[in-house]
């Protein structure tokens, strides 16, 4: 097999490092709670997200129902024909007709963008090829360090900022909101999946959410 020379060597590195800043995660900013409020689990919940793809509404409503408990009385808001317009007496109205005591409601704040500009670096380090045979079949300079350059390059970034509520039926009152964070996402998908568990473990912790 032919040995990797010691620049395709760092090359690769370099490479592995810019996939592993690719990756995203997602983080909660802000988290406010109702002190005032009973803290009972919502016995039935309805699901809005507020989207402006429709095709992306149903299907981030439709996971976060698929992630409740089964036999959960949970809806997702486009099955019922609703607007999550919660200020609107006549939705309350509706919605607590329905045996609904709860709304969750996500909405898209702000898709930012940015670059991180890192300038090339000058690094010492030992002969990462070692020569392969050792002291006996070498001579003591393959072992010695050597200076090696790596190229600037940028970075673009991308930041999705998520606002979620829960609202309690019939007063249209939130009572818990957060404000999430996901840096480098690969797809909406990938946003929907992360909140679900960020978000929906911490309202689980907090007693807002059934436990699965």
């Amino acid at each position: 097999m032919q040995a990797l020379s010691p620049l395709r060597l760092v090359t690769g590195l370099i490479a592995a490092l810019l996939l592993l800043t690719g990756c995203s995660n997602s983080t909660l900013k802000s988290v406010w709670r109702d002190n005032q409020d009973n803290g009972i689990t919502p016995r039935k919940l309805v699901v809005f997200v507020a989207a402006k793809d429709d095709n992306l509404r149903r299907m981030a409503e439709n996971r976060v129902v698929q992630s409740l408990p089964a036999g959960y009385g949970a809806s997702a808001g486009h099955t019922l024909d609703v607007d999550p317009l919660l200020e609107s007496a006549s939705v309350r109205e509706r919605l607590t007709a329905g045996g609904y005591d709860a709304a969750l409601v996500a909405r898209l704040v702000s898709v930012d963008t940015s670059q991180t500009v890192v300038p090339p670096q000058t690094q010492v380090g030992p002969d990462l090829m070692f020569r392969r045979f050792g002291p006996r079949y070498s001579s003591f300079y393959t072992f010695y360090p050597y200076v090696y350059t790596t190229p600037g390059y940028t970075v673009n970034n991308t930041t999705v900022v998520v606002e979620t509520l829960l609202y309690r039926l019939p007063e249209g009152k939130p009572v818990w909101t957060a404000v999430s964070e996901t840096l480098n996402p690969r797809s909406s998908a990938q946003v929907i999946e992360e909140l679900i568990k960020l978000v929906g473990g911490k309202l689980r912790d907090e007693g807002l959410l059934p436990i699965r």
